[in-house]
C-alpha cells in the first residue's frame, strides 16, 4: 500500500524537496578519518554554533574534506519525491529501484538510534553498499546489508520514513570524484527552524577533534 501511494505521488509531479538550497559547512569525519564512518559533522553555514548536525554519508564515490562549503538541497525521505537526490536517475521498468535503496539506507540509518556505536561502522558500509556494490562489505556489513533487504521485502513496518532528510549537492550528478557527498540524517528540516540531528555530546565534540582544528586553521589563515 505504501508504494502504491509513492507512486501516485511520483506520478502527479508533487513536489516534497524543499525549495530553497541550504548552505553548509563540512566540519569533521568521526574521529578524525572518513574510514571511521558515521557519524560525519556538517552545520548550516548561516545558522547557530550549536547546529551541528550528525550525518551519515550514503555515498561512497564522492569526497569531501572539513572546511568545504557548498550549497545543498535537502530532501524529507517519507516524502518517496526524490528528484533532487544524487541516485535517482534509474527509469523505465525499474524506476521505483532507486526509493528502495533510498528507504534501505533511511532504515540502516535509524537503526543507529537502537543499535550500539560499535555497530555503527558496519551500517555505514552497508549504506555505501546500496548504492555502490563494489565498495568493501566485510561480513558484519553484509549482516546489515541482508537486514535492510529483508526489511524492504516486507515493507519496512513501522518506520516513520519522515525523520530522514538527505543533504544533496545542488549539482547532484557531479562525475566529479572529488565533490562534495550526499549525506543524510535524522531529524529536522534546518529551513523549518531546527538545527537538524541532535547536537553532540561534549564527549563526541572531542572526537570531532582533527576535523574542526583544521577548519579554524583555514579561518583564521584566510
Amino acid at each position: 500500500m505504501r508504494r502504491l501511494l509513492l507512486l501516485a505521488l511520483l506520478l502527479s509531479g508533487a513536489t516534497y524537496c524543499y525549495a530553497n538550497p541550504v548552505e553548509f559547512t563540512f566540519l569533521a569525519w568521526n574521529n578524525g578519518n572518513w574510514q571511521n564512518g558515521y557519524p560525519y559533522y556538517i552545520q548550516p553555514t548561516n545558522g547557530p554554533a550549536g547546529d551541528i548536525i550528525a550525518v551519515m554519508c550514503d555515498d561512497y564515490i564522492h569526497g569531501g574534506q572539513p572546511g568545504d562549503e557548498w550549497m545543498a538541497n535537502i530532501t524529507n525521505l517519507g516524502s518517496g519525491n526524490l528528484s533532487l537526490t544524487r541516485f535517482n536517475d534509474i527509469g523505465g521498468p525499474n524506476a521505483l529501484y532507486p526509493l528502495l535503496q533510498y528507504d534501505e539506507a533511511g532504515w540502516l540509518l535509524l537503526e543507529t538510534q537502537v543499535t550500539q556505536t560499535n555497530q555503527w561502522l558496519p551500517i555505514t558500509y552497508a549504506v555505501w553498499n546500496i548504492f555502490d556494490p563494489s565498495s568493501p562489505c566485510d561480513v558484519n556489513c553484509q549482516a546489515w546489508l541482508t537486514a535492510a533487504i529483508q526489511e524492504g521485502q516486507i515493507g519496512f513496518p513501522g518506520v516513520d520514513f519522515n525523520k530522514v532528510y538527505v543533504v544533496t549537492p545542488v549539482n547532484q550528478h557531479d562525475p566529479d570524484p572529488n565533490g562534495i557527498q550526499e549525506f543524510m540524517y535524522i531529524g529536522q528540516d534546518p529551513q523549518g527552524g531546527g538545527p537538524g540531528a541532535t547536537s553532540p555530546e561534549p564527549g563526541t565534540l572531542v572526537l570531532m577533534g582533527t576535523g574542526v582544528l583544521v577548519l579554524l586553521r583555514r579561518k583564521f589563515l584566510s
